[in-house]
Protein backbone atom coordinates (compact mmCIF):
# COMPACT_ATOMS: atom_id res chain seq x y z
CA UNK A 1 0.00 0.00 0.00
CA UNK A 2 1.39 3.37 -0.84
CA UNK A 3 0.43 6.34 1.13
CA UNK A 4 -0.76 9.57 -0.40
CA UNK A 5 -0.24 12.95 1.49
CA UNK A 6 -1.51 16.08 0.61
CA UNK A 7 0.53 18.98 0.37
CA UNK A 8 -1.30 21.91 2.46
CA UNK A 9 0.18 25.16 2.14
CA UNK A 10 1.73 27.66 5.06
CA UNK A 11 -1.37 29.41 5.60
CA UNK A 12 -3.62 26.41 5.46
CA UNK A 13 -1.58 25.14 8.28
CA UNK A 14 -1.22 28.39 9.88
CA UNK A 15 -5.52 28.42 10.02
CA UNK A 16 -5.89 25.24 10.83
CA UNK A 17 -3.56 25.56 14.25
CA UNK A 18 -5.77 28.58 14.67
CA UNK A 19 -8.46 26.94 13.88
CA UNK A 20 -7.47 23.86 16.89
CA UNK A 21 -6.54 26.54 19.33
CA UNK A 22 -10.22 28.58 19.00
CA UNK A 23 -11.98 25.12 19.84
CA UNK A 24 -9.58 24.72 22.43
CA UNK A 25 -10.26 27.97 23.96
CA UNK A 26 -14.24 27.09 24.56
CA UNK A 27 -13.77 23.62 25.67
CA UNK A 28 -14.66 22.97 28.78
CA UNK A 29 -11.51 23.09 30.92
CA UNK A 30 -10.68 20.80 33.80
CA UNK A 31 -11.98 22.38 37.18
CA UNK A 32 -8.74 23.05 39.20
CA UNK A 33 -9.07 21.69 42.91
CA UNK A 34 -9.79 24.52 45.11
CA UNK A 35 -8.08 24.39 48.25
CA UNK A 36 -9.17 26.26 51.22
CA UNK A 37 -7.51 29.52 53.22
CA UNK A 38 -5.40 30.07 56.02
CA UNK A 39 -6.60 33.43 57.59
CA UNK A 40 -4.33 34.99 59.83
CA UNK A 41 -5.63 37.70 62.24
CA UNK A 42 -3.33 40.45 64.39
CA UNK A 43 -5.50 41.03 67.38
CA UNK A 44 -2.99 43.48 68.93
CA UNK A 45 -2.74 46.91 68.64
CA UNK A 46 1.02 46.82 67.61
CA UNK A 47 1.46 45.77 63.57
CA UNK A 48 3.00 42.32 62.92
CA UNK A 49 5.13 41.21 60.45
CA UNK A 50 5.05 37.81 59.54
CA UNK A 51 7.83 35.16 57.48
CA UNK A 52 5.45 31.74 56.48
CA UNK A 53 8.42 29.32 55.27
CA UNK A 54 11.36 32.62 54.52
CA UNK A 55 9.01 34.27 52.69
CA UNK A 56 7.62 37.90 53.78
CA UNK A 57 4.05 37.86 54.28
CA UNK A 58 2.10 41.72 54.07
CA UNK A 59 2.36 43.37 57.95
CA UNK A 60 -0.75 43.09 59.47
CA UNK A 61 -2.05 46.49 61.04
CA UNK A 62 -5.37 46.84 62.85
CA UNK A 63 -7.66 49.26 63.10
CA UNK A 64 -7.89 51.31 66.75
CA UNK A 65 -11.61 53.34 66.93
CA UNK A 66 -12.34 55.22 69.80
CA UNK A 67 -14.41 52.73 71.44
CA UNK A 68 -13.19 49.62 69.97
CA UNK A 69 -10.51 47.78 67.42
CA UNK A 70 -11.25 46.03 64.65
CA UNK A 71 -8.34 43.55 63.94
CA UNK A 72 -6.71 43.33 60.39
CA UNK A 73 -6.75 40.12 58.46
CA UNK A 74 -4.68 38.51 55.86
CA UNK A 75 -5.15 35.07 53.83
CA UNK A 76 -2.70 32.69 52.72
CA UNK A 77 -3.16 29.21 50.82
CA UNK A 78 -3.02 25.90 51.44
CA UNK A 79 -1.29 23.25 49.63
CA UNK A 80 -1.05 19.74 48.97
CA UNK A 81 2.26 19.83 46.67
CA UNK A 82 4.98 19.34 49.31
CA UNK A 83 4.62 18.14 52.79
CA UNK A 84 7.12 20.67 54.32
CA UNK A 85 8.26 23.88 53.56
CA UNK A 86 6.49 25.22 50.69
CA UNK A 87 7.81 29.16 50.69
CA UNK A 88 4.70 31.44 51.25
CA UNK A 89 2.23 28.89 51.60
CA UNK A 90 0.38 26.65 54.67
CA UNK A 91 1.59 22.79 53.31
CA UNK A 92 1.96 19.88 56.54
CA UNK A 93 4.51 21.67 58.26
CA UNK A 94 5.18 25.15 58.41
CA UNK A 95 7.82 28.18 59.84
CA UNK A 96 5.98 30.90 61.22
CA UNK A 97 7.95 34.29 62.12
CA UNK A 98 5.98 36.67 64.43
CA UNK A 99 7.59 39.88 64.60
CA UNK A 100 6.49 42.69 66.96
CA UNK A 101 8.46 46.14 67.41
CA UNK A 102 10.27 44.44 70.43
CA UNK A 103 9.90 41.00 70.19
CA UNK A 104 9.93 38.15 67.60
CA UNK A 105 8.78 34.64 67.78
CA UNK A 106 8.88 31.62 65.40
CA UNK A 107 6.63 28.91 65.44
CA UNK A 108 6.44 25.44 64.26
CA UNK A 109 2.59 24.67 62.86
CA UNK A 110 1.70 20.82 62.15
CA UNK A 111 -1.08 20.84 59.54
CA UNK A 112 -2.32 16.99 59.13
CA UNK A 113 -4.59 17.24 55.83
CA UNK A 114 -6.13 14.01 56.21
CA UNK A 115 -7.80 15.45 59.81
CA UNK A 116 -8.26 19.40 58.70
CA UNK A 117 -8.78 18.95 54.94
CA UNK A 118 -7.01 20.94 52.18
CA UNK A 119 -10.31 22.38 51.04
CA UNK A 120 -11.32 23.60 54.12
CA UNK A 121 -10.31 27.19 55.77
CA UNK A 122 -7.77 27.65 58.93
CA UNK A 123 -8.17 30.76 60.85
CA UNK A 124 -4.93 31.79 63.03
CA UNK A 125 -5.12 34.57 65.83
CA UNK A 126 -1.62 36.42 66.31
CA UNK A 127 -1.45 37.68 69.89
CA UNK A 128 1.66 39.28 72.11
CA UNK A 129 1.02 35.86 74.05
CA UNK A 130 1.00 33.41 70.99
CA UNK A 131 -0.80 32.15 68.33
CA UNK A 132 -4.26 30.34 68.76
CA UNK A 133 -5.40 28.47 65.21
CA UNK A 134 -8.86 27.21 64.71
CA UNK A 135 -10.80 24.53 62.39
CA UNK A 136 -14.19 25.07 61.27
CA UNK A 137 -14.27 27.44 65.11
CA UNK A 138 -12.41 24.14 66.93
CA UNK A 139 -9.74 24.99 68.89
CA UNK A 140 -6.63 22.84 67.46
CA UNK A 141 -3.61 25.22 68.84
CA UNK A 142 -1.90 21.94 69.72
CA UNK A 143 -0.29 21.76 66.18
CA UNK A 144 1.65 25.00 66.75
CA UNK A 145 4.66 25.23 69.04
CA UNK A 146 6.66 27.46 69.87
CA UNK A 147 10.66 27.01 68.90
CA UNK A 148 12.47 30.07 69.43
Amino acid sequence: MTEQRTKISRRQAITGIASVSAVAAVAPRAKAQSWGRVFIFNTALDKVELKLNRRALPAIVGTEREAYYIPDVISVDRTSLLPDLVVGEFAKRNKLQVRYADQEVVYDIAIDASKYHLERDLQIYVHRDGLVMLHDGVDISENIQKIS
